[in-house]
Formats: structure tokens, sequence, C-alpha cells
């Protein structure tokens, strides 16, 4: 079975998703590592352990690693909710297409005067027409919020 271009990039979107999701989890790791090394620290310097210099040192070194593991988090969530957006639109697409397909088939297969066959055909134009202003405006929103574009903003429609 052949796999289309549509799936193929869903796939592709998934599998980077549960890499970034990967990702997520051992920056959170090491940001709590961090926080818990920079609570331990004073201790060892009121006990004795390691010489203020030294814990003060290594407190600063600490924060930066912290600072940096935190910033790259916010940037990964960042990266983490465009791909879901961008999945999201995707198998709206993938739904239109599946609905147009059952709907091509329907109007070929069953006679136009049965009832039954008449509902369908109408709910399966108006799910076609509802996803495809849905995909639409989401696809819309996401190049106006890539290109700054913020014309229709306040716009009911736009």
């Amino acid at each position: 079975m052949a796999i289309s271009q549509l799936e193929q990039a869903m796939a592709t979107l998934r599998l980077g998703l549960a890499e970034m999701r990967n990702k997520e989890e051992l920056l959170d790791a090491q940001i709590y590592q961090f926080q818990t090394q920079l609570r331990r620290l004073p201790r060892q310097v009121v006990y004795g352990q390691t010489s203020l210099d030294a814990s003060l040192a290594a407190m600063g070194e600490i924060e930066e690693r912290l600072e940096d593991a935190v910033a790259n988090r916010r940037r990964l969530l960042e990266i983490i909710k465009t791909a879901s957006q961008e999945l999201e639109a995707l198998q709206l697409l993938k739904l239109v297409d599946d609905a147009r397909s059952q709907l091509a088939t329907l109007k070929r297969t069953t006679p136009t005067d049965e009832e039954e066959a008449q509902l369908e055909t109408r709910r399966l134009e108006e799910f076609i027409a509802a996803s495809s202003r849905q995909a639409e405006q989401a696809i819309t929103d996401r190049f106006r919020e890539r290109t700054g574009d913020r014309s229709n903003v306040d716009r009911p429609d736009g």
C-alpha cells in the first residue's frame, strides 16, 4: 500500500514530536538536577565540606547552566507548539480528504433519490465545508503569525 505525501508528513511530524518530547524530559531532568545542586551547595559551605570561594564559583556555573537549560526548554516548547499545530492541520486535511472520497463514492454508488443517501451527502458536504474553513483559518493564522501580518486580526471573520 502506497503512503500518501500527507500521511508521510504526518508520520514525520509524529516522530519529530516524540523526539522533542524526549528532549523536553531530558531538559526537565537537567533543570531539576541543577536546582537540587543549587539547594545543596550552601549546606556544604556551612558544614565545611567545601570552601566559600569554591561554592560561589560552582553556584555561578550551575546558575548559568540552569538558565541555559530553562531557555532551551522554552525554545523547545515553542517548536513543539508549532509542530503540534501543523500536525493538527494535516490531520484535519486528511479528514477532509477522506470525507471527499466518501462523498464521491456515495454519489457514484447510491441512487440520488434515497433519503438516507441525501442526508449522508449533506452531512459530508457540511463537514467538508466546515473543516475546510477551519483548516484555512488555522493555516492563515499561522502564516500571519510567522510573517507578522496583523492586518485582519481585529475583523470578526479574519
